[in-house]
């Protein structure tokens, strides 16, 4: 037994056992953090998007070529029976409105360009002065308009007074009027009418009108001293009111009026000469209604108009002190950085819009010869019937099934990778997409569509034969200098119904996870994505979170 303890490598392996067990008694006594984040790098560099899909090799048939849109054709530049090689313009139509567009997001993104020129470079000491001179006169516009605000607010509150006080004469004449005529005693003591309820009525009523009217006379004075026009609103509002009411009142004196029975002191004559009188103040009153609604529209309409050009020129005035303000500021990192996704966005747009150029123009996809012209120069495709028909130099084609996600991302022309089954990986061969069919294929509730790939010609053409299994890989779109993350780290904020869904990140900050707003563009393979704004290169994006206090 002591021999043991002499010898050296028992000692190695006490001393490895110790170790171990004190490691994990280290670990289990530390304490875990409350959230645990998995992370990963924001990196640039080659995004590419590709597009995989398996089928068989065939015998090839002649190929059908059309333009996605239909248009007028411009340019025909083969016939029947010509050769042609790959890349070979065949065939385009009117693309004025496309040109139009690109040279637009040329432009924009020269404009973009030179924003960013300008926001790295900072305000220049002329542009300073020139935003004092916009700050200066958006106040003096605002002084101005608040002053001539008062003065013709103030003119139209004289003219409502002066309305009011009228409508008050007006109406005091009129129940005078009928006073006189029909209510006085001493002067009606002859009168006999057929109606005595409507004359008990208008008696009782004129009583009531009198003691409204001086009511009236109360609050227009209290509306004149106090010069409010909130009041003077309502004195009109409320002169409204009893003109109305004493526009029916009127109405019940002259159907009295034509109640009184004609004697040797009402004659006739004298009834009209009543009737005449009280119509006359129907008349006045409705032309102080008028007057008076007139008035108070115009008052209303006309300072709730200044109201909203005073509270927009006070907003003028704080956006050019807030732009005078960051001018002398200088450039911040927010807004370089925005000025940037600003150039990036512009070009991503030419880049989009010059893609879509391609659809104006028809190219050999592969060589062949050119079997059927189906238009003339000067005529108007159309998407249903083919444009042009050729038959490829190759000799064989593969038919495959590229669903509705992905048919988006090809356009015929575009180069293919093959691999064959019985070849293996040692000789890859290359084609070409020649045909998309515009019909859709439904295979097991999804949508396909079916595309044809012709295989280019080289020295193993020949052992190629029909049945054969084909890989094909087709790269649908590519970009250098992306910045890109993991398609997994981009979550979706909760949005309200027709609100456009925003996606943000979350970036870790210093052992916190903090959101970020990001706009993606390109989505490549192995689950990655462009990121187009709001992501610098090197930041740590959240991919996966785990809560260790549950």
């Amino acid at each position: 037994m002591l021999k043991i303890f002499k010898k050296k490598r028992f000692w190695i392996i006490l001393i490895i056992i110790l170790a171990v067990v004190g490691f994990g008694i280290y670990k289990l006594a530390s304490p875990k953090p409350a959230v645990e984040y998995t992370t990963e790098t924001v990196k640039r560099g080659k995004l590419t998007q590709t597009v995989s899909a398996t089928g068989q090799v065939e015998s090839a048939h002649e190929i059908t070529l059309n333009f996605k849109t239909p248009g007028k054709i411009t340019y025909l530049g083969v016939k029947e029976g010509d050769n042609v090689k790959a890349g070979q313009d065949l065939a385009r139509i009117d693309s004025g409105s496309i040109a139009a567009l690109i040279k637009q997001y040329q432009a924009n993104l020269a404009s973009a360009q030179a924003n960013l020129e300008k926001v790295k470079a900072g305000a220049s000491v002329e542009d300073i002065k020139l935003t004092q001179e916009q700050l200066t006169k958006t106040q003096n516009d605002y002084n101005n308009l608040v002053r001539e605000s008062k003065t013709q607010v103030d003119i139209l509150k004289d003219k409502t007074i002066d309305s009011l006080n009228n409508a008050v004469f007006t109406s005091q004449t009129a129940l005078n009027t009928v006073y006189r005529n029909l209510i006085n005693t001493e002067t009606t003591v002859s009168m006999i009418v057929m109606d005595i309820d409507l004359q008990n009525q208008v008696k009782s009523d004129y009583g009531i009108l009198v003691n409204n009217l001086a009511a009236l006379r109360d609050e227009i004075t209290a509306a004149q001293k106090s010069y409010d026009q909130q009041l003077i609103a309502q004195a009109s509002d409320d002169v409204k009111d009893f003109l109305s009411r004493l526009n029916s009142y009127l109405d019940s004196s002259f159907n009295l009026t034509d109640m009184i029975i004609v004697n040797t002191t009402y004659t006739q004559t004298k009834k009209d000469t009543i009737k005449s009188d009280i119509s006359t103040q129907q008349t006045s009153n409705n032309t102080s209604l008028t007057a008076v609604q007139t008035a108070r529209s115009n008052l209303i309409n006309t300072a709730d108009s200044y109201q909203s050009q005073i509270l927009a020129a006070a907003n003028a005035v704080s956006i050019a002190q807030a732009s005078l303000d960051l001018k002398k500021a200088g450039p911040r990192s927010f807004e370089l950085a925005s000025a940037e996704a600003a150039v990036a966005q512009a070009q991503a747009s030419l880049d989009k819009t010059r893609a879509d150029a391609e659809d104006y123009v028809i190219r050999a996809p592969i060589d062949g010869k050119i079997t059927q012209v189906n238009y003339s120069l000067g005529e108007t495709t159309a998407v249903a019937e083919a444009a042009i028909a050729m038959l490829s130099n190759e000799r064989y084609e593969i038919k495959v099934d590229i669903p509705e996600s992905d048919i988006i991302k090809l356009i015929v022309g575009e180069k293919v990778t093959i691999d064959l089954d019985a070849f293996g990986s040692d000789h890859p061969f290359s084609g070409a997409v020649t045909f998309i069919d515009p019909a859709q294929t439904i295979i097991k509730d999804v949508t396909y569509y079916k595309t044809t790939v012709t295989f280019n010609q080289d020295s193993w053409s020949d052992q190629i034969k029909p049945g054969m299994t084909a890989n094909i890989t087709i790269i649908a779109a590519e970009k250098d200098n992306a910045l890109y993350i993991p398609q997994r780290a981009v979550k979706v904020r909760e949005t309200t119904l027709g609100e456009a869904p925003k996606k943000y990140v979350e970036v870790l900050v210093n052992g916190q996870a903090q959101e970020r707003d990001v706009e993606i563009g390109l989505r490549g393979d192995e689950g990655l994505v462009e990121i187009i704004f709001g992501l610098n290169e090197g930041e740590q994006v959240v991919t996966y979170k785990k809560d260790n206090t549950k």
